[in-house]
């Protein structure tokens, strides 16, 4: 979160060589490639000087489980990256426990296991394809030495592409076809990501949230300045 997991943000200002007029162009310029909503107007004096409390959280939010650790990271960082909260401290983080559904006493004491979280942190990674991944891409690898490397290419359909050609097709792709069902698993969730994972146009993936708002099924809300959708 924040770009990278760092503990002095003096440290991590000299690492990227930015001020504050380069953090605010370079926010915009992953707005603009990435096209989901952020929160741009970053200033280093308004940033958590330690980023490691959140981090430590996803982790520990992970040994309840793969599914429920990632509703935790992504409620975290959509407080960070979108609402821009400062997701280091405490209250904001239990806010985030409570709304991905994890065991608070469980996590609470996962959570103070500060060598342990590092131990798996530092893990992290290991076993990745050797090539240099960034902000705007990312490996799909077979694990037996063939990787795809895709650069700015955020559509599914592009990753589903990888796939299909590092196993010869042979995996069978399902079609997610719940849109409630998916923003039930995600949590909030913007406009542009329902878009993209069911292979909608704007305006027909508009008019199935409109409906489902009309039935009182879903509500919406406005996250930098975007439409975000929740059950």
């Amino acid at each position: 979160m924040y770009g990278a997991p760092y503990e002095d943000i003096e440290e991590h200002k000299k690492n990227y060589g930015l001020d504050d007029a380069g953090m605010l162009a370079w926010a915009k310029e992953s707005r603009d490639i990435m096209g989901v909503p952020m929160f741009v107007d970053y200033r280093f004096d308004r940033m958590p000087k330690n980023l490691l409390p959140a981090t430590f959280a996803v982790v520990a939010g992970n040994r309840q489980g793969e599914e429920t650790g990632h509703r935790l990271y992504r409620a975290l960082l959509r407080r960070n990256i979108v609402e821009f909260q400062d997701v280091t401290q405490e209250a904001a983080i239990f806010e985030a426990v409570r709304e991905a559904g994890l065991d608070e006493g469980k996590f609470k004491r996962d959570w103070e296991d500060q060598i342990g979280l590092k131990a798996e942190l530092e893990k992290q990674g290991e076993n990745g394809p050797s090539v240099h991944v960034g902000f705007y891409n990312f490996a799909v690898t077979d694990g037996h030495g063939r990787t795809v490397y895709l650069d700015q290419q955020f559509q599914p359909s592009v990753a589903e592409g990888a796939i299909d050609y590092l196993t010869e097709g042979k995996l069978k792709k399902t079609e997610p076809r719940d849109i409630l069902a998916y923003l039930r698993v995600q949590g909030s969730t913007p406009t542009v990501e329902v878009e993209r994972v069911f292979n909608l146009t704007s305006k027909n993936a508009l008019a199935q949230l409109e409906q489902f708002e009309k039935a009182g099924k879903v509500k919406r809300s406005i996250l930098a300045d975007a439409t975000f959708w929740s059950v």
